[in-house]
């Protein structure tokens, strides 16, 4: 054999011995996590929910913020699911007990209260991205493991709901996390399989639809014999069950009774897509077709990475992907479906598949300044998405950033060209006062509205279909008083 090839062999034993695919001879000690990076990532999607505020959906409102404002202060909308209980009150007691800390100090601007909210999901966030971490380097090389963490972190996805409100970011985060103290080997982390079914149970609490990624796994722990990792998680998420259940007693009145209320609603009566609507079995997996709009939210480096494990039959990526494919089956299969349900299956694949894509860039023969170049644009490749229009794109970010100004000084508020469902609530008025939601000039809290003096801020956004409206509905502000401040994007704010 020449010293060529036997360069080429070593090399390409390496390589594969790098990403988990070969014989690891000489098993080094666990390498450091890197919180500085993690911390910093995980930065980019809580400034973007504080700073830019907006939404993605009217949930991140109005099934965490909005009874978090009724529960500490008496007063904030009532969606019809917190009217029949068919959620539960654990994430939004912790931000009332947030809200009312903060009003005890003093502290009562809308800015700085999204911020603290936005301080357990960060720390949700940094765990979700250590896991990332731990589950990378147990599979590559400690340098494409780091890049993992960033190419994951930066996922225009993660970035648009990692920091916003809603039941899907809180349980993605759970999930991955928890997912990967399952994957750990627990004769040498005897705690990982405990704290993954605290974790897998947080999962659930947040989000009852995640039962659906958390029993396959269970089952795939079970199908290879990891029978010591099953009987923790599950005895630990037991634990957790008996603590919802004593929740919903001492907020509903009966034991598990939002469980009971959303498998009624979504399961077994079928009133969910009678109340709004059945959509084709192909809408939860539209985003993974690449013919769709938004064929790349999942990113094509992941896909190449996947298609690495599969080549190289890596089973322990499986304990990701099964669930994840009978998660993606199950919400298909349910008559009432959004496409943000697909969004913690997206994000088990991106991390599942990361690892052997950041391990073969970092293998590339290059010089080691192009190297970093190709990390460096690997990573910054799926932020082209963020020019992309997709149906997750962050919603009327300008509309909510001048309601939080307009909150600073308003006695009444108008917002036009905007229905209940698509204002900020209470939350974002920071405060008890007369509010009107409404289409044109001609509706009658308009009307009235203009005609009472407490009425003073009010926030028109533009009907881009229609421009002649535009400029009718704010003369009509304007003839009753108002006038224009500040045109922000589509969203006009007015004073009087």
């Amino acid at each position: 054999m020449s010293a060529r090839s036997s360069r080429q062999k070593v090399t390409h034993t390496f390589f594969l011995t790098g990403i988990g695919l070969g014989e690891m001879a000489d098993p080094s000690p666990a390498p450091k996590t890197p919180w500085r990076d993690i911390c910093l990532v995980a930065l980019v999607p809580a400034l973007d929910a504080v700073l830019r505020l907006g939404r993605i959906h009217p949930d991140e409102v109005f099934q965490f913020l909005e009874p978090a404002m009724n529960r500490a202060f008496g007063f904030g909308v009532v969606a019809w699911e917190w009217q029949e209980g068919l959620r539960n009150w654990f994430v939004p007691g912790l931000f009332a007990f947030i809200l009312r800390a903060l009003e005890a100090i003093g502290i009562h601007d809308v800015q700085l209260r999204r911020a603290a909210i936005e301080v357990p999901q960060y720390a949700l966030h940094v765990g979700m991205l250590g896991a990332v971490y731990r589950l990378a380097a147990r599979r590559v090389t400690p340098s494409a493991a780091r890049l993992t963490v960033w190419l994951v972190g930066l996922f225009p996805l993660v970035i648009w709901f990692g920091g916003r409100t809603m039941g899907e970011s809180f349980s993605a985060a759970a999930l991955v996390w928890g997912l990967e103290r399952l994957d750990a080997d627990e004769k040498a982390e005897r705690w990982a399989p405990v704290i993954g079914g605290l974790l897998l149970g947080l999962a659930e609490i947040t989000r009852y639809g995640s039962a659906a990624v958390i029993v396959p796994a269970l089952l795939w722990v079970l199908v290879t014999r990891r029978f010591r990792a099953f009987a923790y998680c599950a005895a630990t998420g037991l634990l957790v069950a008996f603590a919802l259940g004593l929740l919903d007693l001492l907020t509903w009145g009966h034991w598990f009774h939002s469980l009971a209320r959303y498998l009624d609603f979504n399961v077994i009566s079928g009133r969910a897509g009678q109340q709004f609507g059945a959509e084709r079995w192909h809408l939860a997996v539209s985003p993974l077709l690449p013919w769709y709009t938004t064929g790349f939210l999942v990113a094509p480096w992941a896909l190449a990475g996947f298609a690495w494990w599969v080549k190289h039959r890596q089973t322990r990526v499986w304990l990701f992907v099964v669930p994840t494919a009978i998660y993606v089956v199950a919400i298909s299969a349910t008559p009432h479906k959004e496409l943000r349900f697909i969004y913690p299956a997206l994000v088990l694949l991106t991390v599942a598949a990361a690892p052997a894509c950041a391990q073969w860039v970092l293998s590339l023969r290059l010089a080691p300044m192009w190297q970093r170049a190709s990390a460096v644009m690997l990573a910054g490749a799926t932020l082209s998405l963020f020019v992309v229009r997709t149906p997750f794109d962050v919603q009327r970010p300008e509309q909510f950033q001048l309601i939080v100004k307009a909150s600073r000084s308003a006695t009444g508020f108008v917002l036009m060209n905007e229905g209940l469902w698509g204002s900020g609530g209470f939350f974002y008025l920071g405060k008890n006062l007369p509010w009107c939601p409404c289409d044109t000039p001609d509706d009658g809290c308009f009307q009235s509205g203009t005609r009472d003096p407490r009425f003073n801020r009010a926030i028109f956004y533009n009907d881009l279909l229609n421009p002649v409206r535009n400029e009718q509905s704010v003369a009509a502000f304007v003839a009753t008083g108002f006038h224009v401040v500040e045109r922000r994007g589509e969203a006009t704010y007015l004073e009087r």
